[in-house]
């Protein structure tokens, strides 16, 4: 198949461009061309998808079976690409994201069919808006969607936290022997999966006629408490963590924008049911527990210094809700 993918060098689309070349198919990158890497047998077309008009030229008289937008988050995005790739492709695959689904939940274990409201975090309310105009446009002309809502998805270059997951903030606190923060009690489960088992996923939809018009999640079926990932954080780095509970209310309190993060996301317990993926791709399944997973993420970061940037805006934040926690702590005990 000739396959388009809009970014395709990220931490979720890399390992689906290595999963695409692998079953043989012609991909395409569409994207300003900045990454450092290069995957052999992938063609990049360089542009910025914002130059609606320089992009329309570029993909003048081509035609593809696939296209996966990776990158839009925002309504103008998607209706952009509606223009764009009418009539020059067989379907539109479209990364939502899991966290559209209904915030509190009524049901811990979510399936495609869970009503979509997040009131709290504006970036899972843009793609809830996002899905909406897809849909439209596929009852109205029968542009041909596909939705997929992966949940927290990570790579070997990433290291998944509750506060961050691209950088090394989380790490760098447990290896100085700093506090880390774990929300609630941390007994809520949360869903990780690793970007190799999404790929299988996502490329088994790609070019399938039943997947048009119907929204899938993509996630593993590995569900861990937010205790525990944190734990198997630190034994990866060889450290002992140490863990500060700290409400997600609380944390909203002292900082509103990385409140809503967590009431948005994850204070939540999250499982999955994908038996509907399933159905369409057979051969999808868990391979890469959490444990293996973070090990050669952690081993990664500690390959190279220059790999091990820390988010100051998060750390300082970090330090705050600490603070704040502690006074209020030692206020109550006196």
């Amino acid at each position: 198949m000739n396959i388009l993918f809009i970014g395709g060098t990220g931490n979720l689309s890399l390992d689906c461009s290595l999963r695409a070349i692998s079953q043989g198919h012609r991909l395409y990158h569409l994207n300003r061309g900045h990454s450092p890497l290069s995957i052999p047998g992938v063609q990049t077309i360089v542009g910025d998808m914002n130059d609606e008009a320089a992009i329309a030229s570029k993909l003048a008289g081509m035609h593809f079976d696939a296209v996966v937008e990776f990158i839009a988050f925002s309504p103008d995005q998607v209706e952009r690409d509606i223009r764009l790739f009418t009539g020059k492709t067989k379907q539109y695959l479209f990364i939502s994201t899991a966290s559209a689904y209904r915030k509190p939940p009524v049901h811990h274990v979510m399936t495609e069919a869970t009503p979509l409201e997040n009131p709290y975090w504006d970036y899972s309310a843009k793609k809830i808006a996002c899905e909406r105009i897809l849909e439209r446009a596929y009852r109205a002309s029968g542009f041909p969607v596909t939705i997929v809502r992966p949940s927290h998805t990570y790579s070997s270059r990433w290291i998944p936290t509750a506060w961050s997951s691209s950088d090394f903030t989380v790490a760098a606190r447990m290896l100085a022997g700093k506090e880390v923060i774990v929300h609630g009690d941390g007994q809520s489960l949360w869903t990780l999966t690793h970007t190799k088992d999404f790929a299988v996923g996502l490329v088994g939809l790609l070019g399938n006629p039943a997947a048009i018009g119907e929204a899938f999640q993509i996630t593993g079926d590995q569900a861990l408490t937010w205790e525990a990932i944190h734990m198997a954080v630190a034994a990866a780095l060889g450290v002992e963590a140490r863990i500060v509970h700290v409400p997600s209310d609380f944390i909203a309190a002292v900082d509103p924008e990385m409140g809503a993060h967590f009431l948005g996301d994850k204070a939540c317990s999250a499982l999955f049911d994908c038996s509907k993926l399933k159905r369409l791709v057979p051969e999808f399944r868990t391979t890469i527990p959490f444990h293996q997973g973070v090990r050669e993420s952690v081993a990664w970061y500690l390959a190279d210094p220059a790999r091990q940037r820390v988010n100051e805006q998060i750390d300082e934040v970090i330090e705050r809700v600490l603070s704040a926690w502690h006074r209020g702590m030692q206020a109550a005990l006196s």
